[in-house]
């Protein structure tokens, strides 16, 4: 077979084009400057039935339902903001420039970002987030039908792992969408939720309305649990008195993560040792579940007490990010996680140690882990 391939490039004043974000409001009633953001990218490289028309119309349909209420008088306490980003595809440009452009104001305001990607193409519950808000979404997939049920989204997911509860595992945030300015940039708490399926047409002309109408979502109840799941997330970020982000249950997931760490210096000839870290970790953990305990006994905190201690757990992941970055990468400041160094994609715990372990350099691993302990 002889193919003919016509490649078309643009250089110089060509090679620019306008992108543009549109944002909107809701202000909260009692605690407008606690921002909750939700957003999702309008681009797609073909027609993005799944990537991203069905995050997007998620995005749009959550906020229709808040402005549903609010019309009616019941606008959340906390101030709510509904993106949808340009430019993704060519490398996260929209929602990257809106985030360092108000970096400041996010970082003061700022609780959580909920990201909804290419996220409604089957009947299959997934979703990642900081370790920080997988309770959250356990919670909320308590009290949405499922698309295939019978039951909740949170009963189907369930009988799928054979009543496992420990098996209920949301993954961790790598790269690839529109929390990486938020959750690795600036360190505010990300997350999203999806419905998932065999597919094939990533990125392809085939994500088509006739392939999600026939083969995707025929009759949209995925689209449908996926805007509900995103609705009951955001209304309990924006309504909760204290926020409801678990600092336990992130204690106990990064400790876990260390056995990474140790399985790494087990294959070099150094004596290295990660004891400081787990001991620091074990203190967090320790702390946080004293806090989980006060907040869940708490009745009738008044609203400056409340902002008080909102302004505390908001600072808490803020504090695990450093002006100077990753040593590979600086725009990458979360000590956490970030996009592994060799696949945009993959996600990767302690970044710092693990890509010191991964290039044999332990002066670096043991400088690390020190910071990290700090």
């Amino acid at each position: 077979v002889r193919a003919r391939l016509r490649v078309k490039t643009e250089r110089g004043a060509r090679a620019y084009h306008k992108i543009w974000n549109t944002i909107a409001i809701i202000r909260g009633a009692r605690w407008p400057d606690e921002w909750v953001v939700v957003g999702g990218h309008r681009d797609a490289w073909g027609p993005g039935a799944r990537d991203n028309v069905s995050g997007t119309v998620a995005v749009l349909e959550t906020a229709r339902a808040f402005a549903v209420l609010a019309q009616s008088g019941l606008r959340p306490a906390r101030t709510l903001l509904f993106a949808t980003w340009d430019a993704e595809e060519w490398g996260l440009i929209g929602s990257t420039e809106w985030v360092e452009e108000l970096e400041d104001s996010l970082a003061a305001h700022a609780v959580a970002y909920i990201n909804e990607d290419g996220t409604f193409s089957g009947p299959t519950f997934t979703g990642g987030a900081s370790p920080a808000l997988k309770p959250l979404i356990r919670d909320a997939a308590r009290v949405v039908p499922d698309p295939t049920g019978p039951g909740s989204v949170y009963d189907v997911w369930l009988r799928r792992n054979k009543g496992d509860t420990a098996a209920l595992t949301l993954g961790n945030l790598g790269g690839g969408s529109d929390f990486a300015g938020f959750y690795h940039h600036l360190g505010i708490p990300s997350g999203g939720i999806g419905f998932d399926g065999p597919d094939g047409i990533y990125h392809s002309m085939y994500d088509s309305y006739d392939w999600m109408s026939r083969f995707g979502d025929p009759g949209y109840a995925a689209h449908r649990a996926g805007a509900q799941l995103v609705s009951v997330i955001l209304g309990r970020l924006a309504n909760a008195d204290i926020l409801p982000l678990d600092y336990a249950a992130f204690g106990s997931e990064m400790s876990a993560l260390v056995a990474q760490l140790d399985s790494g210096l087990a294959r070099k000839p150094w004596t290295v040792s990660t004891q400081g870290l787990k001991d620091a970790l074990d203190r967090f953990t320790g702390v946080a579940r004293v806090f989980n305990t006060a907040r869940d006994g708490a009745a009738g905190i008044d609203s400056a007490r409340a902002a008080r201690v909102n302004r505390a757990l908001m600072q808490v992941e803020r504090r695990l990010t450093r002006p100077e970055g990753l040593v590979s990468r600086p725009w990458y400041r979360s000590l956490q996680f970030a996009s592994d160094l060799d696949n945009g994609y993959a996600t990767m715990a302690f970044p710092t140690v693990n890509e010191a372990i991964r290039y044999a350099d332990a002066a670096t691993v043991e400088r690390e882990i020190a910071d990290l302990i700090a």
